[in-house]
């Protein structure tokens, strides 16, 4: 008797416990569906088109729109650079303090850096890499290009396993673009290669991970992505742009919910920057709700939620 007991009040403590559950993942998937909402509203007020993908680091939750869809990555592309360059360094110990001449090539002359070094000017290659990374810099990126080899870069892109991401030509190639010859990716894989980074799930050690990393986190001039991001947020960062075109893939490190984005738009005019600015902030308010939260959407201080059990 005392066991049946005993087992009926286990079967309703269970059953409470259950419903109690669904019902805080029911108010999460509101807060969900109200995010997804907001990004079809902002892409149908865009005149281009925009896709995205968020990844929650915290449960690996995607959130996505147009993710898909076949896109000019522009300057995004430099991250894949950036990691081949790194993985190469790896295996020619010394690599990134050597030094090379910073000449404008390949149609590049008269642009970025390249206006303000003289001739025979001496950059140290992990120096070249931060400008292509910071700064954006065109001929830095070419001089990393001619360093590592294209083929190599697309060999690593392949070996993370991303079948549509390809670097095809060189910045500032406009011939090429005019061909139809693009850089190009998802945003679902412009997402992805920020997880494998902010996971160091990547075919180099930690070291040169953490590195990559590092480089992204150096400050950056403003960007629509990344402008609704406070401050005193570290995030790592790469934006591209062309015209029409405007790209950021970040991740976030969001105290106790951090979270990648991979935000593309094409087609577009000057609203461009205004849907991936509101797209960029709409995920931040969405997994700000999140971030610090209890099951019943409570948010306490970041010190009290670093010391629960």
């Amino acid at each position: 008797m005392k066991t049946s007991r005993l087992r009926a009040f286990g079967m309703i403590a269970f059953t409470l416990y259950s419903s109690a559950a669904f019902a805080q993942t029911e108010m999460q998937r509101d807060l969900r569906d109200k995010f997804e909402a907001e990004l079809r509203k902002i892409n149908e007020n865009f005149h281009g088109v925009l896709g995205a993908q968020f990844v929650d680091l915290t449960d690996g939750s995607k959130i996505s729109l147009n993710a898909d869809n076949v896109m000019p990555a522009a300057s995004t592309i430099k991250v894949a650079i950036l990691l081949e360059l790194l993985r190469q360094s790896e295996q020619r110990p010394g690599l990134l303090k050597q030094q090379r001449p910073f000449d404008p090539r390949d149609g590049t002359a008269g642009s970025g850096m390249a206006r303000l070094l003289g001739p025979g000017s001496m950059v140290s290659v992990e120096d070249i890499a931060k400008m292509m990374i910071n700064l954006s810099e065109n001929t830095a990126t070419n001089l990393v290009i001619d360093e590592v080899g294209m083929d190599n870069v697309n060999a690593l892109i392949a070996t993370l396993g991303f079948k549509t991401m390809k670097l095809q030509r060189k910045m500032l190639a406009r011939d090429a673009s005019v061909r139809g010859q693009e850089n190009i990716a998802t945003p679902a894989e412009g997402a992805a290669i920020m997880t494998k980074i902010a996971r160091c799930e990547l075919p180099v050690s930690r070291a040169s991970c953490e590195k990559a990393r590092q480089i992204l986190e150096i400050p950056q001039d403003p960007h629509p992505a990344k402008d609704p991001i406070p401050r005193n947020i570290p995030i790592a960062f790469k934006w591209g742009g062309l015209e029409g075109v405007v790209n950021g893939w970040a991740i976030v490190n969001l105290p106790d919910r951090p979270y990648v984005f991979s935000i593309m738009s094409t087609y577009g005019e000057d609203d461009g920057r205004d849907a991936v600015r509101a797209a960029s902030e709409a995920a931040f308010h969405y997994f700000s709700r999140l971030g610090r939260a209890n099951a019943y959407g409570v948010r306490n201080g970041i010190d009290a939620v670093r010391r629960k059990p």
